[in-house]
């Protein structure tokens, strides 16, 4: 039997195939990490408990507001002073968190957007144990790079997100073992409107730090879900388009006939075109995420350097924090690039297929329109204001140095 897990309904399609192990099997039994990442974060596409899921950020958003009501309190402090060393560090903060209350309210108000693609993805993975060994080995090297982007995407938020508590924690070990009067470390030290004068005293200060160690933690899964999803997403387009090259090649290499070959033709176009529809998805679900990064990230960079530039020194929660950023940036250029370049690839592998052999006026016919379709570019932007490729990767970086020194000389 063949399983298709359809997202967000509960139904699962099981047809007839032989009994043989399958090779690859769907989204969720193969990527965990990005599975569970958007279980635990309140992204998992099932539109069956949308309302309820609605209601949980609703609650999660009501737990956190000590801490967010501070933080605003905080900006309002810092901007009154014109601190502009502790503003720009809440602010790196405070992007972070927007942009996460952000992704999860846009991918729940989106949840039939996002179960489409995941749904696309999980039933091409389980139909390419239907296809030849070439097909097969073909994607094995997709689902490599696919599973690298999971794993980025499982790491970083992690080692970005505990970074504060467990710095916190090794900086008050430090105080407790060589200094007779030790202090006391904030996982993030702002002002705190209703415990001003008491917030280093137990047990309130115990409760801020569990409530902010709590908050951390709630960030990381939706990294991993969301950010990693778009690495698999992407990486399975790539894989439809070579498919397609992979496909055309075959059949006028393989073919011995007219009537084989025209069916092998229409199931190419067929694909061609399916790639091309998961295409449009995906700058459709991603394009507002993506110019979300854009912006978070030019900021972070920006505001981490500052902040190493006013204390004249690397301190280790910045510098890490600047190279997050870094990541988180450019992380999806290289995905983004790579769907781009595996569409210009698609066109030469067209035209260089052995269709001279064959003298049949409609599949050359079919290879034409394919050609055509290929020939425009597959960009995926931010909402059509930043494209994403390594040339922005690398305006980023020119553009957050020349913010970084215009922000020192004020």
């Amino acid at each position: 039997m063949r399983v298709k897990p359809v997202f967000g309904t509960g139904l699962i399609v099981m047809e007839n195939t032989n009994s043989k192990i399958k090779a690859f099997e769907s989204f969720n039994n193969t990527f965990k990490y990005c599975t569970y990442g958007m279980v635990f974060s309140n992204i998992y596409p099932n539109k069956t408990n949308m309302k309820r899921r609605l209601y949980l950020y609703i609650f999660i958003v009501f737990c956190t507001s000590p801490c967010l009501i501070s933080y605003a309190y905080s900006c309002r402090f810092y901007i009154m002073q014109q601190d502009m060393f502790n503003l720009t560090r809440h602010l790196a903060v405070g992007i972070v968190i927007g942009l996460y209350l952000f992704k999860v309210l846009y991918c729940i108000l989106n949840t039939n957007k996002f179960e489409s693609i995941l749904n696309t993805v999980s039933c091409d993975m389980i139909d390419v144990n239907e296809f030849d060994d070439g097909a097969k080995k073909l994607y094995g090297l997709f689902l490599k790079k696919a599973k690298l982007g999971e794993l980025i995407w499982a790491l970083l938020p992690i080692i970005l997100g505990l970074q504060f508590p467990v710095y916190a924690g090794i900086v008050m070990i430090h105080e407790n073992i060589w200094k007779d009067y030790p202090q006391r470390e904030m996982v993030h030290e702002m002002e705190i409107t209703f415990a001003k004068d008491v917030k280093y005293d137990s047990p309130v200060f115990e409760i801020i730090f569990v409530i902010s160690t709590a908050s951390c933690i709630i960030l990381i899964p939706n990294f991993c879900g969301l950010d990693g999803s778009f690495c698999i997403a992407t990486t399975h387009l790539g894989f439809k388009l070579k498919y397609v090259g992979y496909l055309v090649r075959e059949a006028f290499e393989d073919c011995n006939d007219s009537f084989e070959l025209h069916v092998k033709m229409k199931h190419a176009t067929k694909c061609h075109q399916k790639a091309l529809q998961f295409y449009k998805e995906l700058q459709d679900f991603y394009g507002p995420w993506l110019l979300g990064i854009f912006i978070v990230t030019s900021s972070l960079i920006a505001f981490n350097l500052y902040q190493m530039y006013i204390i004249q020194r690397l301190h280790p929660k910045y510098v890490l924090f600047a190279v997050a950023a870094i990541l988180h940036m450019y992380v999806p250029c290289v995905y983004a690039s790579n769907v781009t370049e595996f569409g210009e690839d698609l066109a030469t592998e067209l035209y260089c297929a052995a269709w001279e052999r064959k003298f049949d006026i409609s599949a050359t016919k079919s290879v034409i329109i394919m050609l055509a379709n290929a020939q425009r570019p597959l960009i995926l932007t931010g909402c059509g204001i930043v494209t994403y490729n390594m040339q922005l990767f690398i305006t980023v970086m020119k553009s957050t140095y020349s913010f970084y020194t215009l922000i020192t000389s004020t």
